[in-house]
């Protein structure tokens, strides 16, 4: 009995320094490190971009700018017979940036936008009768349907003007070029014709309004027949007169002879009509 228990004894002995030993802990492993957080860019506030007067809304005068890129090659006779009027389609003579750079010109450094508007809308309101009426709703509602969310303070409708021809019943409208006469006598004569309204941007009540003109022409000569065109016109030489109404496109002294009248036009009726 006494050996068994020395036996117990010595088992005890080896166990007791295997069971002292504390297994070693586990460690977790560990996280992957973590990429540097990217720097957040803050979003572009309308307060931080850099935004243009014309993007903003800022609009001092909408320009609506209706002539019509055409140029009618015509003739007056003594009788019906005589009579002829041909169109000629003159895009490339940029007659409308023309006008909204005279616009800009004589607006004293305000912003000018020019305002888009319907081909077929215009149409409608052209018929409404002269631009020289008092009144005019079709013409106003016009403007005011194509000025949409522009808010600008005024508008300026600049379209084509028309004026009897002499003592005739025939009459010139817009651009073009007319010989008169018989084939003993014939006169020829460049003309520009346009008519300028101010609008109010608030009420769309008309401001101020007139015929483009060049300030110089006597009285006298209309009554008398001298010049049988009322507006900004230029007497020609009769060989100035295209061949063919096609030709008149690609015509430059037709082309520089029109811009010249209706720059010089403008630049004189423009400032009165816009002066506030």
């Amino acid at each position: 009995m006494f050996r068994s228990a020395a036996s117990v004894l010595v088992l005890l002995s080896f166990l007791a320094p295997a069971a002292a030993q504390t297994p070693p802990a586990t460690t977790a492993p560990s996280a992957p490190a973590k990429s540097p957080a990217k720097k957040q860019v803050p979003k572009a506030t309308p307060d931080s971009k850099r935004i243009s007067p014309a993007d903003a809304g800022a609009c001092e005068i909408g320009l609506l700018s209706v002539i019509a890129n055409r140029f009618g090659v015509q003739q007056v006779g003594f009788t019906m017979f005589g009579n002829e009027y041909t169109p000629v389609p003159v895009d490339s003579w940029g007659l409308d940036d023309l006008i909204i750079s005279r616009v800009r010109a004589a607006a004293s450094g305000k912003s000018v936008r020019r305002i888009a508007y319907s081909p077929g809308a215009w149409t409608r309101a052209a018929e409404s009768g002269s631009p020289m009426l008092r009144r005019n709703p079709e013409r106003q509602e016009f403007v005011q349907q194509s000025a949409a969310s522009s808010r600008c303070q005024r508008y300026v409708l600049v379209e084509r003007f028309q004026n009897g021809f002499s003592n005739t019943n025939q009459s010139v409208e817009g651009f073009g070029i007319v010989k008169w006469g018989n084939p003993i006598k014939r006169r020829t004569f460049l003309f520009a014709l346009t008519y300028v309204t101010v609008y109010d941007g608030q009420s769309f009540e008309v401001i101020k309004k007139g015929a483009a003109s060049l300030d110089d022409e006597p009285m006298v000569s209309r009554v008398l027949g001298i010049n049988p065109i009322s507006g900004p016109n230029r007497e020609l030489d009769e060989s100035a007169f295209p061949a063919a109404p096609a030709e008149a496109a690609a015509n430059p002294k037709l082309r520089d002879g029109v811009r010249a009248l209706l720059t010089t036009s403008l630049d004189r009726t423009l400032p009165r009509l816009l002066q506030q």
